[in-house]
């Protein structure tokens, strides 16, 4: 193909979308109603779908192993339910149970200490005096304005909420029994000549996504575990757990959460100085443990965990939360993991098949008579 022709296919692909985003925008125009309800519709089946899909990954593993020794997979699918309603209730009863009284006793009492620091530290310093103000009223837990409830929107969150319930055990099921026949139907529907490419394509997104759900939340507990001694070594005691396993947890978001999880912790150590190891100087300590922190899970923990092989960048996953959280809110950014692995691992495959053709292509050459 010429320079001249792929100029021209080019043109008229984008002339192509360009009429698509055009349609689409008209589309939400006239039936901008209809496409809501649509949605909101679709957003009911795929949210407990997602959720069942991401808890999937997270006991593939198990079930796996249980497979070795048991023949028929819906018996380890069930004492895998079981082993995972155990080790919720345990975790619960022994560590949510604490962190949830130590957020309470941070929302009700030390959020109020932290403001209080904040407005003293202002009206020594005019420049912040400004911008503190024009905050104030949105970080303050007395700010909630009264919210006029609608007896009807709230029964159509009750339902939702409970059809979510529902509906997860039910998918995980199926997920974790059926999801080789399941894949295996959807194929069906493709021709022929594509069917051997998707399947393959298939298997290695999910042995990427796999890795990376159990990597990724792997390397969340060990540093949700690394950040509560350090935090308990550093004198913040009772609320340890709870800053602990919140900046753990948000390092799931590449950068941002990280920063957002350590600012809890650096906030409250101005408020209580004086039962803390380096006392007014600790803040620096949290911001050293942090960087260090983001330094071995980047560098040693995760590598370890999950394998060169997945590489799925922190950019690429900040980015794509960003993307698809902002088109479909909780259900993008549970489904933007799985969706950028299959993107990722479909450009790798397309790049292999295409230096593949042109290693053919030199064999034949050389191959064939001048």
């Amino acid at each position: 193909m010429s320079r001249t022709e792929k100029r021209v296919k080019a043109l008229q692909n984008l002339g192509i979308i360009a009429l698509l985003l055009v349609s689409i925008k008209h589309a939400n125009d006239l039936f901008g109603t209809q496409i809501d309800t649509l949605f909101i519709a679709i957003n009911a089946i795929v949210f407990p779908l997602g959720v069942a899909l991401f808890i999937s990954y997270l006991l593939a593993p198990i079930v796996k192993l249980l497979d070795k020794k048991i023949k028929k997979r819906w018996i380890s699918v069930v004492l895998v339910f079981i082993l995972l309603l155990v080790i919720v209730a345990l975790f619960i009863l022994l560590v949510g149970t604490m962190i949830y009284d130590q957020a309470q006793v941070f929302v009700l009492y030390d959020w109020e200490s932290i403001l209080a620091s904040i407005e003293n530290f202002t009206e020594n310093n005019s420049r912040f005096a400004e911008i503190y103000e024009s905050i104030s009223g949105y970080i303050s837990v007395d700010s909630v304005s009264a919210v006029t409830i609608n007896i009807f929107n709230l029964f159509k969150s009750f339902i939702s909420i409970l059809l979510s319930i529902v509906l997860v055990p039910v998918f995980l099921f199926f997920i974790l029994n059926d999801k080789e026949k399941i894949f295996e139907g959807l194929l069906v529907v493709v021709p022929k000549k594509y069917k051997k490419d998707l399947r393959e394509l298939g298997i290695r997104s999910n042995v990427v996504i796999e890795k990376y759900f159990n990597g990724r939340f792997t390397s969340m507990f060990i540093m949700s575990i690394f950040f509560t001694i350090i935090f308990f070594i550093l004198g913040l005691r009772e609320r340890s757990v709870f800053f602990g396993f919140t900046l753990g947890f948000l390092d799931i978001i590449p950068y941002i959460g990280g920063f957002i999880g350590m600012l809890l912790p650096l906030l409250y150590s101005f408020t209580v100085p004086g039962e803390l190891m380096f006392g007014e100087w600790t803040f620096i300590a949290i911001i050293i443990t942090n960087i260090v922190g983001q330094g071995l899970q980047g560098g040693i923990i995760q590598p370890w965990i999950m394998g060169r092989e997945v590489s799925i960048h922190p950019l690429l996953v900040l980015s794509s939360f960003i993307f698809f959280g902002s088109l479909f809110g909780v259900t993008g950014i549970i489904l933007a993991i799985p969706i950028t692995g299959i993107i990722k691992v479909t450009f790798d495959y397309f790049i292999e098949l295409k230096e593949n053709s042109k290693k053919i292509e030199i064999v034949e050459s050389i191959k064939s008579p001048k």
